[in-house]
């Protein structure tokens, strides 16, 4: 049906989502949520490509050239103001190979191309990512453990780095807002006095690299406070519309090294990031040979081995970019979160498990439950409501007793999520917490930050818990204004929030009372951003959605009730993901 059309349109998708996620401050889109309708946010992205891809597929039928359709996509970008002219003309040549072979491989409607990719925006449709499929979790659970407070105290301090968006072409000077998607670099041009870019950074920007050696320093400095780290994906910049593979590995190269430089003795576990790859979200699985993922997993394999240090570890790694390593009595399994990205078009060929990743996890976890280990899942994007995300969920039930932490990022900002339990409990149960940590880069509109968790630590019958965490954030503003960046604490969980402890009845009891207490509620709405904004408000609709994405996957808004009954609708969490959806 003339593919290769429609693997233009589905390339210029891209532009539609980064454009919303880059040019619009999350905060501001939360906060417009009372004001906002859930045609508005349909319109945005789903009728243009919508149009889009009705319009190339006429020309495919006529038989019109290659060039001809990139001038009509062209001209449709510029239309909808996706993006301008010279990032128009990068954009699709930089996804047109790969997106072709998908193509060549599937077959779906205009609005299951569109649907597809921009979530339920083009209405309730069908949906290949979100179709039911199931993995088998073995029985047996063992009877569940309550929480139980350490028995020693003895504890382990892990550093937690996500998102750090390290852009080689930060020009302090360069106009700091702007017209494209990513700002602060070339070809911006220079900004006035109230419009240039900071030495240190700024919100609409990706990280200098000034920054990130001013902070590996105060790791070097600060390095008897953590005994390892996760770091969490997402190391390169956010100019998604011209990356190449050896781009990618120059900044994996150069920011891994940096920890070698600077931590040399420090354990470090990784996790892959949507934008590792290049193009962005481009994660196929083992079985596609013609585009393997080698270039990439096979060069952080090399860097990473002095922590991968099993044949097993390597193998999978190398394969599908997970791997499963035994540490200081701990099992720590790395996930690639992006076998279950909407984003990644592979998955339009087969999303049910690729490379059967669950499948090897539930095997990992049934192997420590039986060692009597405990487990910390890495991640970089946070499950979601699809057939992955629910049986992720499922899985994470079941061995509730075996995994003591699951730690994410990807959203660049500072939150949570529990996990409730409808199907074996009378009365809704939480059962797990995962941790979104907070982005080293500024974008958008967040101050730098990073985490420090304290954990159960190596002995006999250790719960192998968090017991509480701290953040610690760069006053970016305060940086440029005195250019002498200082790096400081923000805030620990169990003070903020006068938290005994941190189980996930903890965290349930916490949500309800942001509901009765405004002043708390809006300490955390604050350091979701790392304090960015101190004078922002959140209310009514936002305050409730806010609330309930701490409970819930955003197109099932059932675990809101374990709150309060109808506290948000479905349209209203609708809204809060197009704030959230891509990082």
């Amino acid at each position: 049906m003339g593919s290769y059309a429609v693997l233009l349109s589905f390339a210029l998708l891209f532009i539609c989502q980064f454009q919303t996620v880059y040019l619009v401050s999350l905060r501001k889109m939360t906060l417009d949520l009372s004001r906002s309708t859930p045609e508005v946010a349909k319109s945005l992205s789903c009728d243009a490509c919508s149009e889009m891809v009705d319009a190339v597929r006429k020309l495919a039928e006529l038989q019109a050239s290659e060039s001809l359709i990139e001038e009509v996509l062209i001209v449709y970008c510029k239309k909808f103001n996706l993006a301008d002219d010279r990032i128009c003309k990068m954009i699709i040549p930089e996804f047109k190979d790969e997106v072709l072979y998908v193509f060549d491989h599937t077959a779906l409607s205009t609005r299951e191309i569109c649907g597809t990719i921009l979530n339920n925006k083009c209405g309730t449709i069908y949906d290949p990512l979100n179709q039911q499929w199931n993995v088998t979790i073995p029985g047996g659970k063992p009877p569940i453990k309550p929480y139980q407070p350490p028995k020693v105290n003895i504890t382990n301090r892990i550093l937690h780095i996500s998102d750090i968006h390290w852009d080689p072409q930060y020009t302090p000077g360069l106009q700091a807002q702007c017209d494209e998607p990513l700002c602060c670099r070339p070809p911006i041009p220079k900004g006035e006095s109230n419009n240039s870019a900071g030495y240190w950074g700024e919100p609409l920007c990706d990280l200098p690299m000034q920054t990130l050696i001013n902070l590996m320093e105060h790791f070097n400095d600060t390095q008897d406070q953590f005994d390892w780290i996760y770091l969490t994906g997402d190391l390169p910049p956010h100019n998604v519309w011209n990356q190449t593979q050896d781009d990618q590995i120059y900044v994996f190269n150069k920011i891994i090294n940096l920890f070698y430089e600077y931590l040399p003795n420090k354990p470090l576990f990784f996790s892959v990031g949507n934008h590792e790859s290049a193009p962005v979200n481009s994660f196929p699985p083992a079985s596609i040979t013609e585009y393997s993922m080698s270039w990439l997993y096979d060069d952080a394999a090399e860097l990473l081995q002095k922590w991968l240090t099993t044949t097993d570890a390597i193998n999978t790694f190398k394969s599908g970019g997970f791997y499963s390593i035994d540490f200081n009595g701990l099992r720590i399994i790395s996930l690639q979160t992006n076998y279950y990205n909407n984003q990644n078009w592979w998955l339009l060929i087969n999303s049910t498990d690729p490379d059967g990743m669950l499948h090897w996890f539930i095997e990992k976890l049934l192997d420590a439950e039986k060692k009597g280990m405990k487990v910390h899942v890495l991640g970089h994007i946070p499950p979601g409501s699809d057939s992955w995300g629910q049986n992720y969920k499922k899985i994470v039930s079941r061995f509730e007793n075996t995994i003591a932490g699951q730690f994410f990022g990807h959203y660049h900002s500072d939150t949570f999520t529990v996990l409730m339990d409808f199907e074996t409990s009378s009365t809704p149960r939480p059962y797990s917490v995962w941790y979104d940590g907070p982005s080293v880069t500024p974008i958008t509109n967040f101050n730098p930050g990073y985490r420090v968790y304290t954990v159960d630590g190596n002995y006999n019958e250790s719960s192998r818990q968090v017991l509480d965490h701290d953040t610690y954030i760069l006053n970016i503003t305060d940086a440029n204004l005195t250019n002498k960046p200082k790096w400081i604490h923000e805030y620990s969980a169990k003070d903020a929030y006068n938290m005994t402890n941190l189980s996930p009845d903890s965290w349930l009891s916490l949500l309800k009372e942001f509901l009765t207490n405004n002043d708390l509620f809006l300490k955390y709405y604050h350091y979701i951003s790392k304090s960015f904004d101190m004078e922002s408000q959140c209310s009514g609709d936002c305050q409730h959605s806010t609330i309930c994405s701490c409970l819930s996957t955003f197109s099932n808004i059932s675990a809101c009730d374990a709150i309060a009954p109808n506290i948000v609708t479905q349209e209203q969490m609708m809204l809060y993901e197009a704030a959230h959806e891509d990082c």
